[in-house]
């Protein structure tokens, strides 16, 4: 058996290798603590159940992993520009040629919707920046214990004012406790769904701030039910790190006019349906003239 060491990338035996896990910690009873790599599911082992993985198998995992997400998040951009684009002319054809006649067309300027994104792991926060940055919206994303962002988040949406809340991380489902609607048998999801509730405290409104939240596994029902529009998992699965950012993706641009559409969220994300679910609601995107 290797001799394990914090920051090694494992799998485990036991689900065919199915996840690539990175150690956190290996504790005194030598239990060993591993978050995903590219999903966000905290979890532990017995040694004996993990296997090292080498750079060169690492590095082949995470390529096809990566292809497949970039083709997610592109399809899912591309999907809301080609919406945003009908949307524009309808509103050129009808409505400013009709009524704003004086202003000339392109003298008008759109706000996508702005961004508060709570993010549990560090790794996974950088890479959310730089999601944000190339789909051209503005996103103040903070590396934030999923403990902490209970207490933290109602002077944070004070400071930002952002239109939509991400408040996610990493989490997981006890499976040998059985019970799904008891929350003592989640790893984080009590903490977000706190979270929700605080969000809540600021604006009850679910079209003036939308919020997604959860990760891995989390208890989807109670989420929805302490006020998040969106939220992980229906079925308990695993969700991909950047599925929270399709689902704020698809809010900031869809016009605030319209509701979201579930199908483009749901289709986008790694597990469809299973991963994320949510409740109608009004897109974040405005236009507005003339031009700034």
């Amino acid at each position: 058996m290797p001799n394990f060491k914090v920051g090694d990338i494992v799998a485990r035996k036991s689900y065919n290798y199915d996840v690539l896990f990175r150690i956190t910690n290996i504790n005194p009873n030598g239990i060993v603590d591993l978050v995903g790599i590219t999903v966000r599911i905290i979890a532990d082992s017995e040694p004996y159940d993990l296997k090292l993985v080498s750079k060169e198998e690492m590095d082949a995992k995470l390529k096809s992993i990566e292809t497949s997400r970039r083709v997610r998040l592109d399809r899912s951009f591309n999907n809301m520009n080609n919406k945003y684009n009908c949307k524009k002319k309808y509103i050129r054809d009808n409505y400013i040629e009709q009524s704003f006649n004086v202003y000339q067309k392109d003298k008008t300027y759109k706000k996508p919707g702005r961004i508060l994104h709570l993010d549990g792991d560090e790794v996974y926060a950088d890479k959310c920046k730089e999601i944000y940055k190339k789909f051209g919206l503005t996103a103040q994303v903070i590396k934030l214990e999923e403990s902490e962002q209970y207490k933290q988040v109602y002077n944070l949406l004070q400071r930002f004012k952002p239109e939509i809340l991400i408040l996610t991380g990493h989490d997981a489902f006890i499976k040998r406790r059985n019970d799904i609607y008891n929350i003592e048998n989640y790893k984080n999801s009590k903490y977000f769904i706190q979270a929700v509730l605080e969000a809540r405290r600021y604006e009850h409104n679910l079209d003036n701030l939308v919020i997604f939240a959860g990760a891995c596994q989390s208890y989807y029902e109670a989420l929805i039910s302490a006020g998040a529009n969106f939220a992980s998992a229906p079925k308990r699965v695993l969700i991909d790190m950047m599925d929270p950012l399709i689902v704020a993706e698809t809010i900031a641009y869809t016009p605030v006019s319209e509701l979201v559409p579930l199908e483009n969220i749901i289709s986008n994300t790694r597990e469809g349906i299973n991963g994320i679910g949510g409740l109608q609601t009004r897109g974040q995107y405005r236009i507005g003239m003339p031009g700034l």
